[in-house]
């Protein structure tokens, strides 16, 4: 077995076990603790269990540099990167936020726990399920005392959206002292300034005192980045890149296009400058050149408040508060459309014939001014408890609300009901800039979107020994839990009937429901060097119920090396939003020879209709089966660390069917002559994703200027494959835009007395230059791996002072060009794949003093 002390004291890498040769190599007369990891319910003195669990500590932390939990997860190699919400400023639902994903799965597949409980959901996502996940951005980092990831499937112990695995944001405890922090840092281009501040003060000792108090304050501010300041950013004509000149053609001059199928017939409306005209005689606009971000501001303050009491001996209670307030403001260009404008000389050929007189134009109305959002987010958690030991039996029981606010208000948009009337009647020119100011007025609209994500819950959980076995005690954990999620999510009427300009549709939902939940959890010591974990638990939704379950085993034929491995069945239930959100409609021309022939139309192939997207109440939950097998060593030179291979097929997954598949599928009506394809989502996706985790670890001690530790940590796909529907083949992605086979970490940390320094060299795998199947991605061209050298010195002033001075991407590297998102507006448009940031050298300095 592998020895361990106080978790305070001893706890490691789950799988790097970075403390364990000198464990290992002598009796500890300390007092063994039990604890509780995260990935199991029953508390142990052996932090390493079967399950493979990261522990990502405090000190980690504070040499990593990082200023947020969002760049935090630059160095872990394990999570992945899609980082759009905090570079787009575009997005009503996304911008501004930050959102963990492991195992190449969205991030409603894994479940974020602050102390052991859940946490509600972002406020505003889309109907799709994109987006329903908590933001990262809302807890404040001075209170984290270490990170554990359990990079295996959770529902048997934890419930639904554990699919890929849970991260659990662990706090201090029974901390006391008063710690100041604050710290300054800006780019090399002397943009992207930030100011942090941070707060801790823990009052009382548990032991003695018999309680403790501990309040934690961040104060986090970040200036924008805008696109325009980087040369990869700089212009949407990416032409210099090798790239297409992607510059919109919905200019303030106007585009002519045409009545029936929308396309450009290379005719500008206007006089348009001749360094904007393109070769096809389309008048172009760079939406880079100005106002676009390429990293988001941040005015952010967190807090948490945690007060425990030791009631007996064996008793404790506590009461939690987590508050966090963001501000946020995104701009964007002026409003782009589709206008209809009176005909001038010489453009008869285009008159639309339903409208005569009138013709299309896409157009950009600069004298309506850039279109702004305010996003004002909260969050206030709470959560209060008992938790004991007594007659040989360990419990717990919490009760919790969590509650997440978010709120936008735009501005200069417009009332397509007077917009549109203004325009048909040459009452309002879109192609210029000396309309009647007052009167543009009139046509505004400013429209809001408020929406609130609550989770309420009461948990219970008891454990203990069942009886001895010949290597050791059965042990048990069981537990019950109640818990209601509501969502309420409310844009503005127009803007849900589709009737601004300038705006997408967007649909409200108010939805509750009720979870039940139990499960058993059993750790069985098989042999004296075997154990067995399993697990089962059970979870009725309203629409659905689950049973999941969990095998494990561990096996240490020597104290120095381990086996372990897993099969864990772990499902999701649809978001509320996937079931009860609004049906949208949106229409679209049929030229598809297939989708004519499949909808029985001979002759020609060009037919007018609407497709029906959004929920579906009949959706069930998608589940997913995950294999881990991994070795956990310390060799005798001093090296340890860890191999873990893993595999998660999920199935029934939510997806929205492509047109063609719906129609082969029959997924067609009709109202009155209007044609409909039904698109909602469906349970129709599979996805399959393995891959190889490497986690090595080297100290050398006792040297004349202090001691070196090596660390590496890697992530290595070998599989990210999909399949959309039934009727469609599984296709492999991996290797494919923003999906790298791998992620790398290398550290370097010196210690020298007072002072140390470390060196993080990050490097995240190349791609092929498409998100097409791999077969098919393969004849693009190659995305180049990336590479960035981080420093970070620390100086101990005095006892009390420690000061710190950092450079991130030391030699200030731009991202490799990716054509893929200069080209595709699903995509950011920055011209890089959204796994890296083009910031560029970043220079910090922090002090932190603890009081006395």
């Amino acid at each position: 077995m592998f020895h361990r002390t106080k978790l305070s004291t001893c706890i490691v890498m789950a799988y790097s076990c970075s403390a364990l040769s000198g464990a290992a190599q002598a009796q500890d007369t300390r007092k063994l603790e039990r604890v509780e990891i995260t990935g199991s319910a029953i508390k142990r003195v052996d932090a390493e269990g079967p399950a493979p669990v990261e522990v990502i500590r405090r000190k980690d932390i504070e040499r990593s540099g990082a200023t947020t939990l969002n760049e935090l997860t630059r160095y872990i190699p394990t999570l992945d990167i899609f980082d759009q919400g905090e570079q787009g400023s575009n997005s009503p639902s996304a911008s501004g936020t930050a959102q963990l994903a492991i195992r190449g799965l969205d991030p409603s597949n894994l479940l974020v726990l602050l102390n052991g409980r859940r946490l509600p959901v972002n406020a505003i996502y889309d109907t799709s399920g994109a987006g329903a996940a908590f933001d990262i951005n809302s807890i404040p980092l001075s209170a984290i005392e270490r990170i554990e990831i359990l990079k295996d499937g959770g529902s048997a112990i934890y419930g639904a959206d554990a699919v890929a695995g849970v991260v659990n944001f662990i706090t201090r405890t029974d901390y006391q002292g008063i710690e100041a922090r604050v710290g300054y840092g800006r780019s090399s281009r002397k943009d992207g300034r930030e100011r942090t501040a941070g707060f801790t003060a823990g009052f009382g000792e548990l032991e003695t005192d018999k309680y403790n108090l501990l309040f934690a304050l961040d104060v986090f501010k970040r200036d924008p980045i805008l696109r325009k300041d980087r040369e990869l950013s700089r212009s949407s004509d990416f032409r210099r890149f090798g790239g297409i000149d992607n510059r919109s053609g919905f200019s303030p001059f106007g585009n002519v296009v045409d009545p029936n199928t929308g396309d450009f017939v290379g005719v500008p409306y206007g006089t348009c400058p001749p360094e904007n005209l393109d070769p096809d005689n389309i008048c172009r606009y760079d939406f880079n050149a100005s106002v676009l971000t390429a990293y988001n501001g941040a005015d952010r303050v967190s807090g948490l408040v945690l007060g425990s009491a030791q009631l007996t001996p064996d008793i404790r209670a506590f009461a939690e508060v987590t508050y966090s307030t963001s501000k946020d403001n995104f701009d964007s260009h002026p409003v782009p459309d589709f206008f209809s404008v009176p005909v001038r000389p010489g453009q008869e050929a285009f008159e639309d014939p339903l409208a005569p007189g009138t013709l299309f134009i896409a157009g950009r109305f600069l004298q309506g001014g850039n279109r702004m959002t305010d996003r004002k987010a909260d969050l206030v958690n709470t959560a209060v408890g008992l938790d004991g030991a007594n007659f040989g039996l360990d419990w717990k029981v919490s009760v919790g609300r969590g509650q997440s606010k978010v709120r936008n208000n735009d501005r200069n948009y417009y009332n397509a009901n007077l917009w549109v009337p203004a325009t048909l009647d040459g009452s309002l020119d879109p192609t210029v800039g000396s309309n009647d100011q007052a009167f543009v007025e009139t046509l505004k609209v400013s429209p809001s979107r408020s929406a609130k994500s609550t989770v309420e819950y009461f948990n219970a959980q008891l454990g203990g020994d069942l009886f001895s076995l010949p290597a050791g005690p059965l042990r048990y954990a069981t537990g019950i839990s109640f818990t209601r999620e509501q969502l309420s999510d409310t844009p503005d009427a127009l803007t849900q009937a589709g009737e601004v300009i300038g705006s997408i549709q967007q649909a409200g939902v108010q939805a509750s429901r009720n979870i039940k939940a139990v499960f058993v959890e059993l750790s069985a010591p098989i042999l004296h060097r075997l154990e067995a974990q399993f697990a089962v638990r059970h979870d009725r939704y309203p629409t659905a119920s689950k049973t999941s379950p969990k095998f494990a085993l561990k096996y240490s034929p020597l104290p120095q090396l381990a086996f372990r491995g897993s099969y864990t069945e772990s499902f999701r239930a649809p978001v509320l939003k996937q079931l009860f959100g609004a049906s949208e409609q949106g229409a679209t021309t049929i030229t598809d020879p297939v989708q004519c022939a499949l909808l029985g139309i001979t002759g020609v192939c060009l037919v007018n209709a609407f497709l029906v997207d959004g929920a579906n109440r009949d959706l069930k939950p998608e589940t997913a089966k995950t294999y881990n097998l991994g070795m956990v060593f310390d060799l005798p030179v001093g090296i340890n660390g860890s191999i873990d291979l893993w595999r998660i097929k999920k199935l029934d997954s939510i997806s929205a069917p492509s047109t063609t598949t719906a129609i082969r599928q029959g997924l067609v009506g009709r109202d009155g002559v209007q044609l409909l394809i039904f698109t909602n989502l469906q349970n129709i996706a599979v996805r399959e994703t393995a891959g190889v985790d490497l986690d090595l670890r080297y100290r050398l001690g006792g040297l004349p200027f202090g001691a070196l530790s090596f660390r590496n940590t890697a992530t290595y796909y070998t599989k990210n494959k999909t399949q959309d529907s039934s009727v469609e083949p599984i296709s492999e992605y991996n290797g494919t835009y923003a999906l790298p086979r791998y992620r790398n970490n290398f550290m370097l940390t010196g210690d020298f007395g007072q002072m140390s320094l470390t060196g993080n060299v990050r490097t995240t795998g190349g791609f092929w230059d498409s998100d097409l199947p791999l077969d098919e991605a393969r004849d693009t061209r190659r995305v180049s791996s990336f590479t960035e050298v981080d420093l970070l010195g620390q100086y101990a002033a005095t006892a009390a002072l420690t000061v710190s001075l950092g450079v991130k991407n030391v030699f200030d590297r731009e991202p490799p060009f990716s054509s893929q998102n200069s080209s595709d507006n699903a995509y950011s448009q920055l011209g890089y794949a959204e796994t890296y940031s083009n910031r560029g050298r970043f220079f910090s300095v922090s002090a932190n003093y603890r009081f006395k």
